[in-house]
């Protein structure tokens, strides 16, 4: 078989409608909506709700020089933990008991974390395992 033209492509000419003619309109519509779903979901809100913002208090960590920095934080219940990559090498950011895990973080990318429950969660980057550090929840904290 030759493929000369990939948005043609049929495995059998002869017998096949195409690539995506022979597909039920109801299976479609479900990977566009997958697809839609997928992108929604990965990219970040344009507005923030003030009130929520106000209720969740946010603390940054910065990743620079392979280090987390600060490298240990004190925050309460509720608080939203955002980690900005600052600089060129790709980071991570790996809960040691697997309750959070971001994606690789290229260069001013982020990631954050909601802490609802107290107590203590060390981290790490899986790409450098060395680059570690913690938050701690403890309620009453500021």
């Amino acid at each position: 078989m030759t493929v000369r033209d990939f948005p043609h492509f049929a495995a059998n000419p002869q017998g096949s409608p195409g690539l995506y003619r022979g597909k039920p309109p109801s299976v479609l519509h479900a990977l566009r909506l997958i697809v839609l779903f997928t992108a929604l979901t990965s990219t970040p809100c344009l507005a923030e709700n003030p009130n929520n913002a106000a209720a969740n208090p946010v603390v940054t960590v910065g990743m620079d020089h392979n280090t987390f920095i600060p490298g240990e934080i004190t925050v309460a219940p509720g608080t939203t933990v955002t980690w900005v990559n600052n600089e060129a090498m790709p980071h991570t950011v790996v809960d040691q008991n697997k309750g959070f895990r971001s994606k690789m973080l290229a260069k001013d990318a982020r990631f954050s974390f909601t802490f609802t429950a107290a107590g203590d969660y060390d981290y790490l980057c899986s790409i450098h395992p060395n680059m570690k550090g913690k938050v701690i929840v403890r309620p009453g904290a500021s």
